[in-house]
């Protein structure tokens, strides 16, 4: 170029024009490498600070998560496409799935996305009426429309968690009208239900093979699980089962507005407009107070989330390049937005993300982040502690129970030399032989039955101690489930009280040794 053509553009309009060329030219020179790289079955791990991450932010949440005594099952960060953060609270690991619960809503949200894009959905004007006729018994129910489902403004007169089986779009017949539809927000998983339907009839394929077809193989998701409700359909707003890290791939395929590996696998325009706010919330609505929503999608100020109960999350937060991934059995703080999880968010994680650039490296604060992250998910053994003189009086004894409502007839505990105790129950006719960790530790079982989790079988983990001299305690988890249950077992006079409490259930049974 000549020194004239210098004086005519300017030496700064041609170093600006050289960073354009050199940007085009190489992404990761302009600090846009994260957004060519898609992870496979592993992510790509990082320091928090080699993100912009400050690690004493992370070690403190951590911290105090454990004070707070919040029973978190995992926690995933992932900034710029690396881990930065990923923690698993004993007995969970990576491989382990976990029942997503209405966080499936997004999911089936996306689907609807690829099913308009492929034209198995006409439009969000659709009315229900158009695929199941046989299912609208009053003139209101006309005239409910796609987009109706998926704002969760259907005018049924419904009361979540109070009312008949949202997992049977039947019941679209038993549920009466309330509103007009389109108008006021009332939360209602059987309206995903009906979506599974409609998807199910348009394409002629199960909402599970669609998914698996369109949006899981591309990601190369895998391992993961889908139950059919009562109607015979795959639930559309639960009941999906999923890892943590593949839970963490959904929310990065929207941070990446839908593309993956080149591959367009949800439209861009569907990741914008699922995601931003349809329906402006009252300032006092409950559990979700301080939130708006999409397209089944929960929406922030500046981020949106997919949201289960019991803590189940999938956070995009695209000005900080992060999504978080949290699994729970928290019914209590974390499933409340305004009154926990909102601050929780803002000083623990969002804040912790100080720069776009890295920061000074802080080994000391990010070797203290592994090595929580490995006692909490391979807590050391306990001190052997003496056992009370009741172990050696009920051990190998059995204890006939009373009539009862959850179908208990028998229970026992066994005690070893070795430290190990095997728990016996029998339920209706099937009899369960369960090992219980004595030192602090769960020991893992796999059973041949289903207790309404996993249809194939369950997976169990439980750990035990000793109260008092006479009561023994069980922590009992049916993994992947977001909710724990407590077995205690009083033994005074060969008599035994069995107090059971769990989510919805706080039940006491009593029963008599066998001599």
């Amino acid at each position: 170029m000549s020194s004239r053509s210098l004086r005519k553009y300017g030496l700064r309009t041609i170093i600006a024009f050289f960073v354009v060329w050199l940007c085009s030219h190489s992404l990761s020179s302009c600090g846009q490498a994260g957004h060519s790289y898609y992870p496979d079955d592993a992510w790509r791990t990082s320091t928090p600070e080699e993100q912009g991450v400050d690690s004493k932010c992370l070690v403190t949440m951590l911290r105090d998560i454990q004070s707070a005594k919040l029973d978190l099952h995992s926690l995933l960060i992932i900034r710029n496409g690396y881990t930065i953060a990923e923690v698993y609270w004993e007995p969970y690991h990576k491989e382990t799935t976990h029942d997503i619960k209405s966080a499936s809503k997004s999911i089936m949200s996306a689907l609807v996305g690829i099913a308009l894009e492929k034209r198995y959905l006409k439009g969000l004007n659709q009315k229900i009426t158009e695929y199941f006729p046989e299912y609208v018994d009053e003139s209101l129910k006309k005239d409910i429309s796609l987009r109706d489902l998926l704002t969760m403004r259907s005018g049924l007169n419904w009361q979540e968690g109070a009312g008949p089986s949202p997992f049977d779009i039947k019941n679209w017949r038993t549920v009466s009208m309330r509103d007009k539809p389109g108008g006021r927000f009332e939360y209602n998983t059987l309206l995903p239900q009906m979506m599974s339907a409609i998807l199910t009839k348009t394409s002629k394929t199960s909402a599970r093979d669609f998914a698996g077809s369109f949006l899981f193989s591309p990601l190369g998701v895998k391992n993961y699980e889908w139950k059919k409700g009562d109607d015979g359909y795959y639930c559309g707003g639960s009941e999906i089962f999923m890892t943590p890290r593949d839970m963490a791939k959904f929310g990065y395929l929207f941070l990446r507005n839908g593309s993956w590996s080149g591959v367009q696998v949800v439209p861009s325009s569907w990741i914008r407009e699922s995601t931003s706010r349809k329906v402006r919330l009252a300032s006092k609505t409950g559990f979700y107070t301080g939130l708006d929503y999409g397209y089944w999608w929960w929406v922030q100020e500046r981020a949106y989330m997919a949201w289960g109960a019991g803590g189940q999350y999938i956070i995009v937060r695209p000005d900080l390049d992060l999504v978080v991934v949290i699994t729970a059995n928290s019914f209590d703080k974390i499933n409340r937005y305004q009154d926990f999880f909102k601050s929780f968010l803002e000083h623990n994680i969002y804040s912790a993300a100080k720069s776009d650039s890295p920061l000074p490296a802080d080994r000391s604060a990010a070797r203290e982040l592994r090595d929580i992250a490995r006692q909490l998910e391979y807590p050391k053994e306990l001190p052997r502690q003496p056992m009370p003189r009741t172990a050696a009086t009920i051990s190998h004894r059995r204890y006939v129970l009373e009539p009862n409502g959850m179908g208990f007839t028998s229970v026992g505990l066994s005690f070893d030399a070795n430290d190990k105790c095997t728990w016996d129950y029998s339920r209706g006719e099937k009899e369960v032989h369960m090992l219980v960790g004595l030192r602090g530790n769960y020991l893992i079982h796999t059973a041949d039955f289903s207790m309404g989790v996993r249809p194939g079988g369950e997976i169990i983990a439980c750990k035990g101690f000793w109260k008092d001299g006479n009561t023994f305690v069980i922590e009992h988890h049916l993994l992947g489930d977001p909710s724990k249950q407590v077995f205690e077992l009083g033994f005074v006079q060969g008599k035994v009280t069995m107090h059971i409490n769990a989510m919805g259930m706080d039940a006491t049974i009593r029963g008599t040794a066998v001599d």
